[in-house]
């Protein structure tokens, strides 16, 4: 594995309270909508790290164009690591001077108080998230509740096939990065990639964990959209990003996820 190289600068002279992490290894179209949900954030106080894990070319040029025209974005382009490039994230980390580490998939979306939103659950606990949408063809939008500072919670995702968000709707403070034996690695072939990064926390005695029950984003999955092409999505993601960046449009979206979350407490 070649070393990853240092990050570009995203040329502020202060350090920022958020460092975000954009991992992609498929071509560019999905990109600029994640990227905008980014930019578009309430805290502006961020650092974005495109980190491109054997991307193809055109996915390169894209990062690169982005870090040349936001000066709070930076382009890191590397071979295809080992599973999904955790190993590329963890000296990015350690380098940053930022309080606090989130991350965004390329295909999904954050609403504009995101950043906001993590900033305040981890001004109590070192490691956390807010509430997952999951995004399926058709407009349809289902959260996943749950409370990972529940011991029940943080038991079933330590010792079973069970994880209740991925790394677009996570967050942790850089410090309590630094206290685990071991940051971002690849996880074994059984175990999904976040999964394993999560039960460091969890496991982390002197970590403590929890979530902050917010609507803050849109996981647009892969495996909900089979059989279609990129373009394809690019077009659902293109039309999610619509609606996500209308304040009206939005205001709809975080209603009808609270309705829904309301009708599973009382038909638990």
């Amino acid at each position: 594995m070649a070393s990853p190289s240092p990050p570009a600068s995203p040329g502020r002279s202060d350090d920022p309270t958020f460092l975000v992490l954009l991992p992609v290894l498929r071509p560019p179209h999905l990109l600029p909508f994640a990227v905008q949900s980014v930019l578009h954030q309430t805290r502006q106080d961020f650092e974005l790290h495109i980190v491109c894990d054997g991307a193809p070319d055109e996915t390169a040029r894209a990062a690169r164009d982005l870090a040349r025209r936001h000066r709070r974005v930076a382009a890191h382009v590397f071979p295809k690591g080992e599973r999904n490039g955790e190993a590329y994230r963890d000296p990015i980390i350690r380098e940053s001077r930022a309080r606090v580490v989130c991350q965004i998939a390329d295909d999904d979306l954050w609403f504009p108080d995101h950043l906001a939103e993590i900033g305040r659950l981890l001004d109590g606990v070192g490691f956390g998230h807010t509430i997952q949408t999951e995004a399926a063809p058709g407009g349809v939008m289902r959260p996943r509740l749950g409370d990972i500072s529940d011991p029940r919670t943080a038991r079933r995702m330590i010792q079973e096939r069970f994880n209740l968000f991925g790394p677009t709707a996570s967050g942790y403070r850089r410090e309590a990065y630094l206290k685990l034996p071991e940051g971002w690695t690849p996880a074994p072939p059984d175990v999904w990639s976040d999964l394993h990064m999560w039960r460091k926390f969890l496991r982390h005695e002197g970590i403590r964990c929890g979530t902050r029950f917010s609507f803050t984003n849109l996981h647009i999955a892969a495996p909900r959209h089979q059989g279609m092409t990129i373009e394809d999505r690019e077009a659902i993601n293109r039309a999610w990003w619509d609606r996500v960046a209308n304040p009206d449009a939005l205001d709809r979206i975080i209603q009808s996820l609270l309705r829904h979350a309301l009708a599973g407490s009382r038909h638990p």
